[in-house]
């Protein structure tokens, strides 16, 4: 379904309700409350393809052109919200239309695209085995419950490393946002040898073009406005869900002060081989 707008009537952003996730933590991992016993016990697909991300780090560009390298179905991403074509698997929520859970996904067609921000550890066991291929807190809240690892999905630098340890299965793509954004077409050719797709030229070009910073800004079905529909959005109401697009905009963002304690959390990963630069 496309457009829910129709069905609930327009409401005035000061009338949608604020709503708050209830919190939990598990093994260590401050998170929403989930269907983690079912997650773990859930059954994976052969032709599964999942994104797996830290949250902010690309995941929605990611999504769509890895739901267009596989389907080249620009009319279906044109007009179905993406959290339709590519939901997250962690939450479920009845007050909110795209947050259905376990369930949900286990009743969908092959092959069935997922979105998941768990840790690597939390991952359905079939996948771990290899089955299957903003807040209303203050910034600064925000950036030191991210630097303590007591922040939503943290800590990060246990969240990729675990990813990047097993970026050598078979069944792993492991993707740097910088590395996306620098060559895009790069990126798209390697979902594309990941999921086995032969994509032409022009295919590529038209999945870039897509999948524009711009056009992403703009696109009603993938850069989340459609959640003002059911909720309060603290973001820009132009697509601000969607950045720059760009590696190293932290820069212009950050204060020194704030830069240094987040740069901290990189000596976490020293010795693991895993890299990352500002362009």
């Amino acid at each position: 379904m496309a457009n829910r707008k129709d069905a609930l009537g327009e409401r005035k952003d000061d009338e949608k309700p604020d709503f708050q996730f209830e919190r939990m933590v598990h093994k260590g991992v401050a998170m929403l409350k989930c269907e983690i016993d079912d997650i773990e016990r859930m059954e994976t697909m052969d032709d599964d393809i999942w994104v797996c991300s830290f949250p902010r780090s690309g995941t929605t560009m990611t999504q769509e052109m890895t739901y267009l390298v596989q389907t080249l179905d620009f009319k279906t991403a044109s007009t179905v919200y993406l959290d339709d074509r590519f939901p997250l698997l962690e939450l479920k929520d009845d007050r909110f239309p795209f947050y259905r859970g376990v369930k949900y996904i286990d009743q969908m067609k092959s092959p069935r695209m997922i979105k998941s921000h768990l840790h690597h550890f939390m991952l359905p066991d079939q996948l771990q085995k290899g089955k299957g291929a903003r807040t209303t807190q203050a910034f600064e809240k925000v950036v030191e419950d991210f630097v303590n690892g007591t922040g939503h999905n943290c800590p990060w630098p246990r969240h990729v490393l675990e990813f990047w340890e097993r970026r050598n299965d078979k069944n792993v793509l492991f993707l740097k946002y910088e590395e996306v954004v620098r060559d895009k077409a790069r990126a798209v050719k390697q979902i594309a040898d990941f999921l086995g797709r032969n994509l032409t030229d022009e295919d590529v070009t038209n999945i870039l073009d897509y999948c524009s910073v711009e056009n992403m800004k703009n696109n009603a079905m993938c850069n989340m406005s459609y959640w003002r529909d059911y909720k309060k959005v603290y973001d820009n109401p132009d697509g601000g869900f969607i950045n720059q697009g760009q590696a190293g905009a932290w820069k212009h963002l950050l204060t020194p002060d704030i830069a240094n304690k987040i740069d901290k959390l990189l000596d976490e990963i020293e010795g693991s081989g895993l890299t990352f630069s500002d362009n």
